[in-house]
């Protein structure tokens, strides 16, 4: 029988057998209390009938309220390891720092799994993704209901522990070892050799809020790996000086987007039969105050580690949508341009009607918005993943796989994911001309995608041998710095208005 009509039975037997009993039972009392009197019986019958509804009412609101309960609580943990998001653990976390004050001490720990990669390939898709649950499985039944558990990323955790006891204040050292045995003995039990990087934090000695805390765990997790596999570092303020530059950075980028002072760049996308303009990808693209780049590689991941992920993407397709009216290109000249979300974005439960309301303007336009994820992002939750693809596809977006071939299960999933593009990871691409592994890579991802009818994109083409190869491999688009760099939308404008759309590729 299904699970969940025996779940309902169990609800809704009491409640029978209950009915049954108050009508039999207070039906005989009624008559016994009023005798003949067939007025006051219906008066008395009449409460009786409220007095049901209002307690029946109470009940379906109490179970209504539950089960929606558990329905958010679902929506906030990952799927895959029940712990909870980041944004969750960070809102859990400020709260749990209310509450205790400056009287108690808490330690926040961040857990990185030493060469995940390796022992992913090792179990193969099926192993790995078992051995991710009896992970989360086995910490959340390790903890007590007042620890934190988060999922950061594919193989990284973090945990929140609060110390109470004074025994637990003296040795916080010997809690974090222990937290590290025991995110790794499932692996130890499936036999691998596995080791993993900690950093930790204490509060309030390091941090008076939940993002302080994270970015100070951080910091001592980059000093523990520097330092090679299995170590574990606990925060000092005297770390390094990029460490307290990386916290400036933070605080900068806080600024910087309430000011809305980031802007976009765009990196045409060439189709390689015949040189024209197929689409561009958006880049965000962000200056210190004496007008110095500053690389998306120092700030985009301190948005997503500090639930800022969102007000950047906000920021992006708000420039997007203002820069493509201002200068006319919203009426197809640009046939696409490609927006990247971050995993955590995608998978929140109001992803659907939030880029919906994002990307209003954009409905009526003749150019196709596409929205772009990584494998990681697409296969946390595989079935959310196709309903989200699936909803929004209706409304003309479109989704690609960015960086596709570095994950484990890449090719089984494919099936299922109703994306319209794979965009093949520049680790390939750099390497197509020496690697003959990097060759057979690329090859069978476009015979794949023509079995599936999807476009093939291929990233980082820097030089002429490398776009003849992929030719060669029948891969139908391009971009690299080979093509065209990534430029501001003025540039952009210049670019199309000179060339027409078609780009000067000059041949190997």
């Amino acid at each position: 029988m299904n699970k969940a009509i025996i779940a309902a039975t169990r609800i809704v037997a009491p409640y029978l057998v209950l009915g049954i009993l108050w009508i039999f039972i207070s039906d005989n009392a009624l008559l016994l209390a009023v005798g003949g009197d067939a007025d006051r019986l219906g008066r008395l019958q009449t409460a009786k009938g409220w007095f049901f509804i209002a307690l029946t009412t109470v009940m379906l609101f109490a179970l209504s309220y539950s089960h929606l309960r558990q329905i958010q609580r679902l929506r906030e943990l990952d799927a895959q390891t029940g712990l909870l998001h980041r944004k969750l653990f960070l809102e859990y976390l400020d709260d749990a720092i209310e509450r205790e004050g400056d009287e108690n001490e808490l330690l926040v720990l961040i857990l990185n799994i030493d060469g995940f990669s390796d022992i992913a390939r090792k179990l193969g898709k099926d192993g790995t993704e078992q051995a991710l649950e009896e992970i989360g499985a086995h910490l959340r039944a390790s903890f007590t209901a007042d620890n934190l558990l988060s999922r950061l990323g594919t193989d990284e955790v973090a945990l929140a522990l609060p110390l109470t006891e004074a025994a637990e204040r003296e040795k916080p050292l010997e809690l974090a070892l222990d937290a590290r045995r025991r995110l790794l003995e499932p692996l130890l039990a499936l036999g691998q050799r596995a080791t993993a990087c900690g950093g930790a934090a204490l509060y309030p000695r390091d941090g008076h809020d939940a993002h302080s805390l994270l970015a100070a765990a951080t910091s001592a997790l980059r000093a523990a790996r520097s330092r090679g596999p299995d170590h574990l570092n606990f925060y000092d303020d005297r770390l390094t000086r990029a460490d307290r530059q990386r916290q400036d950075l933070l605080r900068a980028l806080r600024e910087a987007l309430r000011e809305r002072a980031l802007h976009v760049h765009y990196q045409p996308q060439v189709r390689l039969a015949d040189n024209r303009l197929s689409g561009c990808e958006v880049l965000v693209r962000w200056n210190d105050p004496q007008g110095n780049p500053i690389p998306p590689s120092d700030f985009v991941p301190l948005a997503e580690q500090f639930d800022l992920s969102r007000a950047l993407s906000e920021l992006v397709i708000s420039r997007v949508i203002e820069d493509l009216e201002h200068t006319g290109l919203n009426d197809g000249t640009l046939p696409r341009v490609s927006i990247n979300l971050t995993p955590d974005e995608f998978s929140r439960g109001d992803f659907v009607p939030w880029l919906r309301e994002q990307m209003a303007p954009m409905a009526d336009w003749p150019i196709k918005p596409q929205i772009e994820i990584t494998e990681y992002a697409a296969l946390r939750d595989l079935e959310a993943s196709i309903q989200r693809i699936r909803e929004l596809g209706k409304c003309g977006v479109d989704f690609a796989l960015d960086d596709f071939g570095t994950g484990y299960s890449s090719l089984a999933a494919l099936k299922d994911l109703p994306v319209q593009e794979l965009k093949i990871d520049g680790s390939f691409t750099a390497t197509v001309n020496t690697d003959d592994r990097s060759l057979a890579i690329v090859k069978s991802i476009t015979r794949l995608a023509d079995t599936f009818n999807l476009r093939v994109l291929a990233e980082g083409i820097e030089t002429a041998d490398q776009l003849e190869r992929l030719r060669e491999c029948r891969c139908a688009e391009a971009q690299g710095f080979y093509l065209c760099r990534p430029v501001p939308i003025n540039e952009l404008v210049a670019l199309l208005q000179a060339g027409g759309a078609v780009f000067p590729v000059r041949p190997a």
